[in-house]
């Protein structure tokens, strides 16, 4: 029984690591199947800073929300107790009115 033989796997050298080891690219012996992954440059600094500004775009966003709405519930409290004393203003004096043209008071 004859197996089929494998083609040898030769390891290229591509670079070392954080801690000096080398790393290596594993490609077959024939230069066409060469299976590669090519190594993109992120800019992770731009990300983290974008990100930073964002949390802070946001915390300020939120503070001015919740100053408005501090703002506008104090707002209407105050419409609230004015209208309150207003009706109250009214119905004594709609009172007082009724007891003066009835005579009670002069």
């Amino acid at each position: 029984m004859n197996l089929p033989q494998q083609q040898p796997v030769q390891l290229e050298q591509i670079g070392i690591d954080g801690e000096g080891r080398p790393l290596f690219r594993y490609r077959d012996a024939t230069p066409a199947a060469v299976l590669t992954t090519p190594i993109v440059a992120r800019p992770w600094a731009a990300y983290l800073a974008a990100g930073c500004l964002g949390v802070i775009a946001l915390a300020v966003v939120a503070f001015v929300l919740v100053a408005i709405l501090i703002g506008l519930s104090i707002a209407l409290i105050t419409l609230a107790i004015a209208v309150v004393a207003l009706t109250i203003c009214v119905l004594v004096l709609r009172g007082m009115w009724r007891e003066y043209q009835t005579g009670k008071i002069r």
